[in-house]
């Protein structure tokens, strides 16, 4: 998401973009061995690794109940499986067939790229369900990212309520020429984000002055055509939101200095995930970025030249 972020979830549109790197998944349907119908899900890093390996009695019911009470990495990961599994209409799994599912991530799971939405488009497509319902249903959020994940092109993305809507948007790569990804290698759990900061949104909606700046300043950048206009939009905006919901932008967590045309603003939940730098802020702080991982944004993310 490069604009938007938190206020989409009370209405404010949101501007995404997908990245060229996703995620597999692959389904073996078999005939049943003799100890019944089963459902094997094995998740894969980037480097082929398995981080998850989990098998399911079918029908889903059977699913020993004693888990609920268990809060370990792998139990949540468990929970979050089987309910998603619990989704899928009544008759599509087969009697006598067992199934394994092999998802294989192209990106690293700590860059917060996207995991989790890429596996519930995937899904959803496989199992003929709604996206965004198991989305809502499963993670809640705003479901931007299942959007994108599903589409796989830029969008313009806003809720009316529980409704979520999208519309075609596209950025030109001319304006991103400079523009850097910075891998900060610390995952941030979005959802969590979120609930700190619920309250405070709810306080913003009701607020029409800031929901108004916050609607041009979005729009201010989703349609601009130079550099300085876009960029400017960018750190208006995380100005805005990080005042209204008392959160620390980069130059604040981080004690970078602002730098004249430079840029520096956070992609994903704030706090970790990514950085969008520009080269001149890079520059800037060569020293301090030295670090991490960086990576063109023209690199990775699939934009639309202009002709």
């Amino acid at each position: 998401m490069l604009c938007g972020e938190y206020a989409v979830t009370i209405g404010v549109e949101a501007l995404a973009l997908p990245v060229g790197p996703g995620q597999w998944m692959h389904v073996w349907e078999f005939d049943s061995p003799g100890g019944g119908d089963r459902l094997i899900w094995e998740a894969k890093e980037k480097n082929g690794n398995s981080w998850l390996n989990e098998s399911f009695s079918l029908p889903l019911e059977a699913l020993e109940k004693a888990d609920e009470k268990n809060n370990s990495d792998r139990d949540r990961d468990r929970k979050v499986l089987h309910l998603m599994l619990s989704l899928v209409s009544e008759g599509f799994w087969k009697p006598g067939k067992s199934y394994r599912i092999e998802t294989q991530l192209e990106f690293d799971r700590s860059s917060g790229l996207g995991s989790s939405s890429t596996m519930v488009a995937n899904f959803a497509r496989f199992a003929g369900l709604d996206a965004q319902k198991v989305q809502q249903q499963v993670f809640g959020g705003s479901g931007y990212d299942v959007a994108v994940a599903e589409l796989g092109k830029g969008l313009v993305f806003w809720k009316n309520g529980e409704v979520a809507n999208w519309d075609k948007w596209s950025l030109s790569s001319d304006l991103t020429t400079q523009w850097k990804i910075v891998f900060l290698g610390q995952k941030q759990n979005s959802r969590n984000a979120l609930s700190d900061v619920k309250s405070k949104l709810e306080a913003m909606k009701n607020d029409d002055f800031l929901m108004h700046q916050l609607q041009q300043v979005c729009a201010a950048v989703k349609l601009a055509n130079q550099v300085p206009m876009l960029e400017a939009g960018l750190e208006m905006w995380q100005a805005i939101l990080a005042m209204s919901l008392g959160l620390e932008t980069p130059y604040q967590q981080f004690k970078f200095q602002p730098v004249k045309g430079g840029l520096c603003k956070w992609l994903g939940a704030w706090g970790g995930d990514m950085l969008l730098i520009n080269e001149v802020f890079a520059e800037s702080e060569q020293k301090a970025l030295k670090k991490f991982h960086m990576v063109s944004w023209n690199d990775i993310v699939v934009n639309q030249r202009t002709f």
